[in-house]
């Protein structure tokens, strides 16, 4: 039986399919910073509407007022925190927020976004305890 030689790519070939994915990956990664910068905002968004969330249901099981506070990048309640990132935007209107034994809240508006602000969301309480998320 013949056997060719020749099997295999040569150093020519090889070095076009390296050029042609670099190429590739070029237009692809910066489009795939923003998706990550985009999912950043949107899971801070979430993890602070579970504690606005949380906040509201502790005050309503103990009968007692239970407020979520802004310290830097820190918010946080007598028991639990949310540390946002650096590369989040957020641009609350109150940075003490208190929800009341009968489910209440202060009214306020926070809104999460990214650099550009090509993401964003908004957080709102209502005064009834009404705790709404909004993409912008």
């Amino acid at each position: 039986m013949y056997r060719n030689q020749n099997a295999g790519f040569s150093l020519i070939e090889l070095m076009v399919v390296i050029s042609v994915l670099a190429i590739f990956v070029s237009f692809a990664l910066p489009a795939f910073n923003s998706v990550i910068e985009g999912n950043r905002v949107s899971s801070t968004a979430n993890q602070f509407q579970a504690l606005l969330v949380s906040a509201r249901s502790d005050a309503v099981t103990r009968r007692s007022p239970v407020s979520i506070t802004q310290n830097d990048s820190v918010w946080s309640t007598a028991n639990r925190q949310l540390t946002i990132p650096d590369s989040v935007q957020v641009t609350p209107n109150k940075t003490t927020i208190t929800f009341n034994a009968d489910g209440t809240a202060t009214e306020s508006s926070t809104v999460f976004a990214t650099e550009d602000e090509s993401t964003s969301y908004t957080i709102e309480t209502k005064l009834v305890g009404l705790i709404k998320k909004t993409q912008d």
